[in-house]
């Protein structure tokens, strides 16, 4: 892990950082928020924190609050390309943790593309959240890295104090064991295939695919295909109650859990 220093931004000046940042990481010229906006937020009670390394911005986050006065929302974060992987986003994700309990928050919440594996990943097996809401086409259309399908995205829920996660942050578990349990859509190759939607298992599994972002890039027709039937498993299932709590690979499946089981 790179160790990096995390502090909060406040000034206009450093502020005016974060559009090039955004450009550098999702690769969208056209999709920035404005300096004046961030600013604003920040004034009612939002926070934008940076990680530097040597003196130099490689990361944010930035998040705001909701109408929920127990929810914080955490809508962007992000780490320059030549210094992903390397922990950063998982130390801003614990900053943004320790100053969410210090102003009283339980629960940050985000969305986040369910297809990609990385994310998914680093979300609900790294931090410890997990989702119930699946929202359909969510930003609209999008450019960068984003496009070349609808913006559906998982609303990821962390609850701060929960046993779940501090065990995530401080004793990981052991990957769960899947084994024999049932697949809720069949997919051969990179294409998905059938979805299931009879089952009534506590426990089910979901594939994504291996690459979300390379269908995006190289086939619009199998990233449209993936979407809709993504959608179809996960809409179907959350509203009967299950709950996405862990994400597996090898290949890339999330483990839905029935509420009550």
């Amino acid at each position: 892990m790179l160790e990096v220093l995390i502090r909060e931004m406040h000034e206009p000046e450093e502020v005016l950082e974060i559009p090039r940042l955004e450009r550098a990481i999702w690769n969208d010229p056209g999709e920035t928020i404005r300096p004046g906006t961030l600013l604003a937020l920040l004034h009612e009670g939002g926070l934008l924190a940076g990680a530097f390394y040597r003196g130099e911005l490689v990361g944010f986050v930035f998040g705001f609050p909701t109408h929920r006065p127990t929810d914080h929302h955490s809508h962007m974060a992000g780490v320059l390309p030549a210094y992903q992987h390397l922990g950063i986003g998982y130390q801003l994700k614990r900053f943004q943790r320790d100053w969410a309990l210090s102003r009283g928050y339980e629960r940050v919440v985000w969305t986040f593309d369910p297809l990609r594996g990385l994310n998914a990943h680093f979300n609900l097996r790294k931090l410890g959240a997990t989702f119930q809401r699946y929202i359909p086409n969510c930003y609209g259309p999008m450019g960068g890295l984003n496009a070349g399908a609808p913006s559906d995205r998982a609303y990821a829920v962390w609850e701060l104090k929960s046993p779940r996660v501090l065990a995530r942050l401080y004793a990981p578990p052991p990957p769960p064991d899947t084994e024999g349990l049932p697949l809720a859509n069949r997919v051969e190759g990179e294409a998905p295939q059938e979805a299931r939607l009879g089952l009534e298992a506590p426990r089910i599994l979901v594939q994504i695919p291996e690459d979300w972002g390379g269908i995006l890039q190289r086939d619009p027709g199998l990233a449209l295909a993936w979407r809709e039937h993504s959608r179809e498993v996960f809409g179907h299932y959350l509203a009967r109650g299950y709950r996405a709590v862990e994400f597996v690979r090898g290949p890339n499946r999330y483990l839905l859990e029935r509420e009550g089981t």
